[in-house]
C-alpha cells in the first residue's frame, strides 16, 4: 500500500513539473526581449494571446508576467 501511494504521489509530483516547465518553455518562447514579462508587440505573432491580454494581464500593467501566463494557460475555460 506504501508503495502505491508513493508512486501515485511521484507521478503527480512528475506531471506537474512537466507543466510547470511546458509553461516556462512557451513563455521563454515568446519572451522576445528576455526581460521576463510578454508585451503587445512580442504578442503580435499571437492574435488568440493579444486579443485576450486585458483579461490576464491581472495587475494592469500593460504586460503579462510568467504568473500571469501560467494563470492563463492552467485556468482558461
Amino acid at each position: 500500500m506504501k508503495i502505491a501511494t508513493l508512486a501515485s504521489f511521484t507521478l503527480i509530483t512528475i506531471s506537474f513539473n512537466t507543466l510547470a516547465l511546458d509553461v516556462k518553455q512557451r513563455f521563454d518562447h515568446l519572451d522576445k526581449d528576455k526581460n521576463g514579462y510578454l508585451s503587445v508587440e512580442e504578442l503580435a505573432s499571437q492574435p488568440h494571446l493579444q486579443k485576450h491580454m486585458a483579461k490576464w494581464d491581472t495587475d494592469n500593467d500593460q504586460q503579462i508576467s510568467l504568473l500571469e501566463f501560467k494563470h492563463y494557460l492552467t485556468n482558461k475555460s
